[in-house]
């Protein structure tokens, strides 16, 4: 009879185990969400696939880990959750500010998330898709949005919900994307663009960006439209604007991120690329071609142009080129009250 009951004892002993370490989980998540601000979905029009990586890795996220936040990171959550009312027009209060360790907070479950997927899986929903998270207090908001796309006689055009408009001809056309040009574009404006703050950017100019102008390329038969980001202070748009205009900016200020070649498709003018200023195409190869710059050859000058992404900006620092167009008129900073960005 000893074994029996010793096996008896033994079972009872993990069962005792097993409640008391379900009590245990279930006390430390009831802490937990006393202690920190928890996820509130708003998914929006995203697809189930994208929500679904999203939600698995915030699964794995604990605000306690020092593996993944700084114990003054931890210490802020809980001050946000505990008083909101006070964290948060603070915070709020320093983004606008430009302050750099208010953007570094409210960005920082962004950074977390993103740095713990896979870049060949974050790259099969973005930039057609993007996701924030914004800090409210007591919740912490996940946010989608996605471009809208429609099929068309040349493949998936992807479009903003805001749906600006071109004009061709006397017709209204709402500005739309092939996926080529949306690829290009990111290549060529922001070297870091699947990262979180990188995404922000770059989905803000498909998805927000409400001015197009309808222009004419170089060869003088293509049609196409181009397009402008923002400048703002204390950033590297910033001191784009201030290079190239020799002084500080005045109201709002945006710099030309460059042109579209766009074909008409439906209702659509749908880009099929993105040149940069200065690539050949551009009317600032035009300018190249009829202009000399002193101390380069025409072909130096050429060969310049054609690198002249962002990233090369950055690096280089030289913004001789930009200047030499803008002040020979292909102007390069719009300096306007008009919001570019406002819908």
């Amino acid at each position: 009879m000893s074994k029996p009951s010793h096996r008896k004892h033994q079972k009872q002993k993990e069962r005792e185990h097993r409640i008391a370490k379900r009590r245990n989980k279930q006390a430390d998540r009831e802490f937990y969400t006393k202690k920190f601000p928890s996820f509130e979905f708003r998914t929006n029009n995203a697809p189930d696939g994208f929500v679904s990586l999203i939600r698995q890795t915030l699964r794995g996220i604990d605000f306690r880990d020092r593996t993944l936040f700084h114990p003054n990171e931890t210490k802020f959550l809980t001050h946000i959750k505990r008083s909101p009312e006070v964290v948060i027009p603070a915070l709020v209060q320093g983004v606008a500010d430009r302050n750099l360790s208010a953007l570094h907070l409210a960005s920082m479950v962004g950074h977390r998330v993103f740095s713990r997927i896979p870049s060949d899986h974050l790259r099969q929903w973005i930039p057609f898709h993007d996701v924030q998270f914004l800090m409210t207090g007591e919740k912490i908001v996940v946010l989608f949005r996605s471009l809208e796309q429609t099929r068309g006689k040349g493949g998936t055009t992807y479009f903003s919900s805001h749906r600006p408009t071109v004009e061709i001809d006397g017709q209204k056309l709402i500005v739309g994307w092939s996926r080529h040009a949306i690829e290009r574009t990111c290549e060529r404006l922001a070297p870091r663009w699947d990262s979180y703050l990188g995404l922000g950017d770059v989905f803000a100019l498909f998805h927000e960006c409400r001015r197009f102008e309808i222009c004419q390329l170089h060869n003088g038969r293509d049609v196409g439209f181009t397009f402008f980001n923002k400048c703002t202070r204390g950033y590297f748009s910033g001191h784009i604007a201030e290079q190239v205009l020799g002084r500080s900016m005045k109201g709002k200020c945006y710099y030309r991120v460059g042109y579209c070649p766009l074909v008409v498709d439906g209702t659509f003018a749908k880009a099929t690329t993105l040149l940069c200023p200065g690539y050949a195409g551009t009317p600032e190869y035009g300018l190249i071609l009829r202009n000399e710059m002193p101390g380069k050859s025409r072909p130096q000058i050429v060969e310049a142009a054609s690198r002249m992404t962002r990233e090369e900006l950055e690096t280089a620092q030289d913004f001789t080129l930009m200047k030499m167009f803008h002040d020979n008129g292909v102007s390069q900073i719009i300096e306007t009250e008009e919001d570019f960005y406002s819908f």
